[in-house]
């Protein structure tokens, strides 16, 4: 289900500030059905932050848009572009050398598709490092899995966290 979602998914950047969800709706109903359309606006003065998402009844609507040339609400042009998945990754933890690699992305495949599962190798003790870093494909599940932050892997508890780039 997420898979496809993204791929309905409009992401329209350079919006004037005055543009709302009817400006929106007006122009890009003509290239099919809308289900959602969210103007973010920043939370403390309730102003357009000059970008939208827009949800489509079918992905062909993105494909029309995206051939149909330049793009003008309320006299400005704009940018909508195709938006893309965000994927959610975890640091994991605690991980003991009697779990298995297999053990591990057999555990989390459980609650959602995984994308990747970065293992360091410790070359000097010829042995896997004490942690890895799972990539989903959803930032959903890393969301949900993050209401705990400890689980039990075959009886050894391991703990994790948000993987911060910063």
């Amino acid at each position: 289900m997420f898979y496809f979602f993204f791929h309905r998914k409009l992401f329209v950047g350079g919006l004037s500030w005055e543009t709302t969800d009817k400006e929106l709706r007006e122009h890009f109903s003509t290239y099919g059905d809308i289900e959602s359309i969210n103007v973010k606006t920043d939370p403390n003065t309730g102003r357009s932050r000059g970008f939208a998402f827009i949800v489509f009844a079918k992905a062909e609507s993105l494909d029309k848009i995206m051939s149909a040339g330049d793009h003008i609400i309320n006299n400005k042009k704009v940018d909508p572009k195709k938006a893309k998945a965000r994927h959610g990754k975890i640091f994991v933890g605690g991980l003991s050398t009697e779990l298995s690699d297999e053990d591990i992305k057999n555990f989390f495949s459980q609650f959602g598709t995984i994308v990747e599962v970065e293992m360091p190798f410790d070359k000097t003790k010829n042995q896997r490092k004490g942690f890895c870093f799972i990539t989903f494909e959803s930032e959903q599940v890393v969301n949900e899995l993050l209401k705990t932050s400890k689980q039990t892997i075959n009886g050894k508890e391991v703990c994790k966290q948000p993987f911060s780039q910063y």
